[in-house]
């Protein structure tokens, strides 16, 4: 790994709501901590994005015009990598479109330098819609799924 391999994954690091990262290779090894304990402290159980409300952007005749389109939670990917919807690829997902979820229930898991971090979910609704594809690459903050309260 290089200087600017380094220098990025350090940035990515600080502005994740990871608490703790630590990557072990043949003849590479790196360790990062973040002091502030207002993170969970195992990388295993992120915690996900707030509330947001969607809104769509409607152009007509050179004017855009905010419309909102729903109250759904937007269930984000905390951190950039490997998007898998169950456990292992014999397993049935941890959840599917019209399913009921509360608090705490295991949405999906983001694999991200050979550690897979479960996502669970931050609110009591039901899956009304999965934006990404089974291992499929996410971003940081994108949009994964929507749940309706």
């Amino acid at each position: 790994m290089d200087l600017r391999q380094i220098r990025n994954l350090m940035k990515e690091f600080e502005e994740s709501k990871i608490h703790k990262l630590e990557i072990n290779d043949k003849d590479f090894s790196i360790k990062l901590e973040k002091e502030d304990n207002k993170y969970f402290s195992t990388p295993s159980r992120l915690p996900v994005s707030s509330f947001t409300e969607n809104v769509q952007v409607k152009e007509e005749d050179g004017e855009s015009e905010l419309e909102e389109a729903n109250n759904n939670y937007l269930v984000k990917a905390p951190l950039v990598g490997t998007f898998y919807h169950s456990p292992s690829p014999e397993s049935e997902p941890f959840v599917r479109i019209n399913q009921k979820v509360n608090i705490g229930d295991v949405l999906f898991i983001v694999e991200a330098m050979k550690v897979m971090n479960e996502i669970t979910s931050p609110v009591s609704g039901t899956i009304v819609s999965i934006n990404v594809k089974d291992t499929s690459m996410v971003e940081y903050d994108q949009v994964v799924m929507e749940i309706k309260e």
